[in-house]
């Protein structure tokens, strides 16, 4: 595998990473009715960012091989603004304005 290949691999690693993450401190929500349609819920990325830290502190959260704390906080960042914007799943309200 080509090293240009490898690092998309990472980056998408960690993106999902810290989307994982932004979802289970309920700071980006997953449509029930459209699967990988995201949006913004209750919790904000500070919230995110102090649960990713304790874990790591804790021990809880491993990171991988060649991720720092600054890689994991960047890929929080990444995911959040990705999908933060709307506190509504788009495509279901095109649906229900058609």
């Amino acid at each position: 595998m080509g090293g240009a290949k490898r690092a998309m691999e990472e980056q998408q690693d960690r993106f999902q990473m810290g989307l994982a993450l932004c979802i289970e401190v309920d700071a980006i929500e997953e449509c029930e009715h459209h699967p990988g349609t995201y949006y913004q819920s209750s919790a904000d990325l500070d919230d995110v960012y102090k649960f990713a830290n304790a874990g790591v502190s804790a021990g809880r959260i491993k990171l991988p091989d060649r991720m720092s704390r600054r890689d994991l906080t960047d890929a929080i960042k990444a995911a959040y603004e990705d999908n933060s914007g709307l506190d509504y799943c788009s495509s279901c309200d095109k649906i229900a304005r058609s």
